[in-house]
């Protein structure tokens, strides 16, 4: 008997029951066994292979070249080598981006990781969103973190470090470049968008003037943990999960704490959600609901499923996430959505007819509670571990 897709969990890029979708894996399928059959091996000469593909795909060296370490990284990892060749969901782009996030990883957590991040690109629900390159390179941050790698905080191996520059131009002005931990450039991006919008500047004038005299701009940063966990992560609004050295840095300076399962139980006769709620409501979703979209939900609008004038409730059930454009996309009747109020589970309805299922991608949701608590686990032998080690 052939159970209904309804039934099934897996992907909208393998939806079965849409012509495009099985037609584009196909076409993936046909571009990975391609690649796969072509590709130098070991014993080839790689440089000659190399050009040789690129002369007759038109691609450039670089291309095919970032193609073939994909792949060889991709052999690394037996656990999601064989999901890919079961389903062939992710392309190309997702392939590059998780070779290039792997890179130097120490091979004794290789087997960990390809094991946590095959279970994070296998499907939990009908027609889920696939993750996006950018999603799955921080998740393989994320894991990189967790197997305590050293390269986990980026290429510069700690956050520690930082570099600037300053590039000038013959119009008579200057481009800033600086590179900073991801919580320092959410802080100078909100100071900054905040002091233009409230003075009428451009972003550089507003930094400018921030810099020369000295301007003080409140920026709020809000953190995310669990206070019953030891060694639980810390999640940031409008970043995500921060390692564990940066985490405990911010947690430290924090001068307010809310219980969000409070905060999650609110519901009010107005519009608009209280603080409280709205930050309940963050952590819940992540960024916008709308498939693939990726905005932070800290810039987006709480959007009453319901709309609220015809009785819809300002409560964690009622509202999500949506950025501008999407919230006119649903108050226009183009889309709508159903909104499982225990799991935060969406599902969309297109005006074309077709549905995608959004998770929710903030750390109060079921699934990333759960890693926060292997997260809290890991960090704790860990712990032990060197505790003992000490002790010797």
């Amino acid at each position: 008997m052939e159970v209904p897709s309804l039934f099934t969990n897996f992907f909208a890029v393998n939806n079965p029951d849409s012509p495009p979708a099985r037609q584009k894996t196909k076409l993936r399928e046909l571009e990975h066994r391609f690649w796969q059959e072509h590709l130098p091996g070991d014993d080839d000469d790689h440089s000659t292979a190399i050009s040789s593909l690129a002369i007759v795909t038109g691609l450039t060296k670089a291309q095919v070249s970032r193609i073939s370490i994909a792949f060889a990284t991709l052999a690394d990892l037996p656990e999601l080598k064989a999901l890919q060749q079961k389903l062939y969901h992710l392309d190309l782009s997702r392939l590059i981006t998780i070779s290039n996030e792997l890179a130097g990883i120490n091979p004794d957590n290789l087997a960990g990781a390809d094991a946590i991040l095959t279970e994070y690109l296998t499907a939990t629900s009908p027609n889920q969103i696939l993750p996006s390159p950018a999603s799955i390179g921080r998740k393989i941050k994320e894991i990189r973190d967790l197997l305590d790698d050293a390269r986990a905080t980026g290429s510069r191996g700690t956050q520690d470090d930082s570099s600037f520059g300053v590039t000038f131009s013959p119009d008579g002005t200057a481009e800033i470049g600086a590179s900073v931990d991801a919580v320092d450039g959410h802080i100078i991006n909100d100071a900054v968008t905040q002091h233009a919008k409230k003075n009428d500047l451009t972003y550089g004038e507003a930094f400018s003037d921030i810099l020369r005299n000295n301007i003080q701009v409140k920026v709020v940063l809000n953190l995310y943990t669990a206070k019953d966990l030891a060694n639980a992560p810390v999640w940031a609004s409008g970043i995500g999960w921060l390692d564990a050295k940066t985490g405990t840095f911010w947690s430290e300076k924090a001068n307010k704490e809310q219980d969000m399962d409070a905060a999650a139980k609110i519901s009010t006769d107005k519009h608009d959600p209280p603080p409280a709620l709205r930050d309940a409501l963050i952590g819940r979703d992540g960024t916008c609901r709308f498939p693939g979209c990726s905005v932070p939900a800290l810039k987006t609008q709480a959007d009453h499923r319901i709309p609220y004038q015809e009785g819809g409730e300002t409560c964690l059930g009622g509202i999500g996430c949506l950025c501008q454009h999407h919230h006119n996309m649903k108050t226009d009747g183009r889309v709508t959505y159903l909104l499982d109020p225990f799991s935060g589970i969406i599902v969309w309805l297109m005006g074309d007819g077709t549905w995608a299922v959004s998770e929710p991608n903030g750390p109060l949701n079921p699934k990333n509670a759960r890693w926060a608590q292997t997260v809290a686990q890991h960090r704790a032998r860990h712990h032990k571990r060197w505790v003992k080690e000490d002790a010797k």
